[in-house]
């Protein structure tokens, strides 16, 4: 199965203005149709903007709501998937960190953020995400099967967690989709773990970053797509596909063949050498410290 064209979506958002994030959003959308892109994916809270504070439980929507709407209309008419990050308000009025997958179907499904971070945002100042203030955390992981292969999405902090990603990849994901609102910061420690993620699940991975300043946060952009068991290639993980920008809007765009990570587990076996040992061992350790 190829997928082809992958677009990396990157945006500096708008906070709390929707409709401007909107339209830089379907922008990149159209010039992504004129390069026949099959899959979109934009960053953690792109529609939003992260630094809305209480501003939060005023522009958050149900999903599906009326920006599901809108990225479905885009979707149905450019023959495209598209995913994006956005704050959903439940039926009952609780907040979440989630993301959204829409398809020339219509909507298909959402995640949300399982993790939510409580450390600094500020190596040098007290400041902390406003992920724990205003967000519930998720509990589902689901993998959905779509016409371009299994898709499954993790949301910033979630990468920094390995059984994450590997509860996604053990469901048949072929597709980890990673989404964020790193500051920049964070660079270092973040950059290298979404390769990781890939060599240690042999499975590709597709992550977005939001880039530019919003408010007093910088973030590093430089998205990536990462076609675990590339041709040419025994090293899972390498070589990267594409590489966005670490200081501009725009998409980025990268071919990619969902299947072709089979060719390099017979050489790679991580998933043939788990052992239910392993995981009974790590919940007897975690029930010790908890």
């Amino acid at each position: 199965m190829t997928l082809g064209n992958v677009a990396i979506g990157q945006i500096t958002p708008v906070t709390g203005q929707k409709n401007k994030n909107l339209v830089k959003m379907k922008q990149h959308i159209i010039q992504a149709s004129q390069k026949h892109v099959g899959l979109v994916v934009f960053p953690e809270l792109a529609l939003t903007g992260y630094n809305c504070g209480d501003d939060f439980f005023e522009v958050a929507e149900q999903i599906p709501g009326e920006a599901t709407h809108f990225f479905t209309k885009l979707a149905e008419e450019y023959n495209m998937y598209i995913i994006w990050g956005m704050p959903e308000k439940s039926l009952n009025g609780i907040l979440y960190n989630a993301a959204v997958l829409v398809g020339p179907e219509g909507y298909i499904g959402k995640w949300r953020k399982n993790t939510l971070p409580g450390h600094a945002t500020d190596k040098t100042g007290p400041g902390a995400f406003p992920d724990r203030r205003y967000f519930k955390a998720g509990e589902g992981l689901p993998v959905f099967d779509t016409k371009i292969g299994k898709i499954g999405v993790l949301i910033c902090y979630d990468i920094f967690f390995p059984e994450l990603a590997r509860m996604l990849t053990l469901q048949g994901a072929d597709i980890l989709v990673g989404i964020s609102g790193s500051p920049t910061f964070e660079k270092e420690i973040f950059e290298p773990i979404i390769k990781v993620r890939a060599m240690e699940n042999t499975v590709n991975i597709v992550y977005t970053n939001l880039v530019g300043i919003e408010g007093e946060t910088e973030y590093w952009g430089g998205g990536c797509i990462i076609g675990a068991g590339e041709k040419d290639t025994k090293v899972p993980g390498s070589p990267l596909v594409c590489k966005a920008p670490y200081d501009e809007e725009g998409i980025t765009i990268g071919k990619l063949d969902v299947q072709e990570y089979n060719k390099i587990r017979p050489y790679f076996p991580v998933l043939r050498d788990l052992t239910t040992r392993m995981y009974e061992q790590l919940g007897e350790l975690h029930r010790k410290i908890t």
